[in-house]
């Protein structure tokens, strides 16, 4: 059985649907230990969700996919999904397995995000016209530590992101309002090209 396909049964066994990783990533996923199955080498925990997201504000990183389930102590156990793909960088770390947790609620919550998060891998692809080079949409969805997104890049300032006030709104909170955003986003370019042809 391929890694894709392990990680796959492994998530639908534990009532958990599994996201479209995008096709050119899905391929190279291998399992690098028990419930973390990424395209690149892990040298940190997936549960220190703030190195992943400062890595990519800090230095240029590779595409990469990355699934996993970890945590520590009874209750502190989430299920990570992170991907860095062209110029989206969404990070989601949502609270599932944990002692006090009741899994089949959190594996309701987890499919919702994860629709939410495979309908912005689509709008991305149609959007990714209208972002220069080295600008990138970073998107943070996590049930212990906060949720929040902003656009940064070349020329542009990076949003300042209240940590206090994220932790108050939901990773599908957030995921719902970037597919807004990029929905809105699409249509003023689409808007904004016809308008120029209409010039020519």
């Amino acid at each position: 059985m391929t890694d894709i396909r392990k990680v796959r049964k492994l998530f639908r066994e534990a009532g958990l649907t599994f996201p479209k990783v995008p096709v050119d990533l899905a391929p190279e996923l291998e399992e690098r230990d028990q419930w973390v199955f990424s395209t690149r080498l892990i040298r940190r925990s997936p549960y220190d969700l703030d190195y992943y997201v400062h890595e990519v504000q800090r230095k240029q990183v590779p595409d990469y996919a990355l699934l996993s389930h970890s945590g520590h102590g009874i209750n502190s156990y989430a299920i990570q999904y992170y991907l860095v793909h062209g110029s989206l960088r969404m990070f989601l770390h949502l609270a599932w397995g944990g002692v006090y947790e009741d899994n089949q609620e959190a594996a309701v919550t987890i499919r919702a995000c994860f629709l939410k998060a495979d309908k912005i891998v689509q709008a991305m692809v149609k959007a990714s016209a209208g972002f220069k080079i080295g600008e990138h949409l970073t998107v943070v969805g996590s049930d212990f530590y906060g949720s929040y997104w902003f656009q940064a890049g070349a020329g542009r300032r990076k949003r300042v992101v209240d940590r206090r006030n994220s932790l108050n709104v939901r990773p599908l909170e957030i995921l719902t309002e970037v597919l807004d955003w990029l929905a809105k986003r699409s249509a003023e370019l689409r808007s904004s090209q016809k308008s120029r042809s209409n010039e020519q």
